[in-house]
């Protein structure tokens, strides 16, 4: 899959790729929900990371499942 831009940005911003960060807290015990998933992120990148609980679910739900 292509990343996006704001994909691209996040995973610079986290260090890490942002489809680790997400799965890691989908595969959580418990399982974190997509919308706690996008404003952790905007969390911890200080805002400079907005993105929809849909766009997430949209972007990795296949992933996650």
């Amino acid at each position: 899959m292509d990343l996006t831009p704001t994909q691209r940005s996040a995973g610079i911003k986290l260090g890490r790729p942002l489809a680790d960060y997400v799965g890691e807290k989908r595969t959580a015990r418990p399982q974190w929900p997509w919308r706690m998933i996008a404003e952790q992120l905007a969390a911890d990148t200080n805002g400079e990371i907005q993105v929809s609980h849909e766009a997430l679910r949209q972007w990795y739900g296949q992933e996650a499942a």
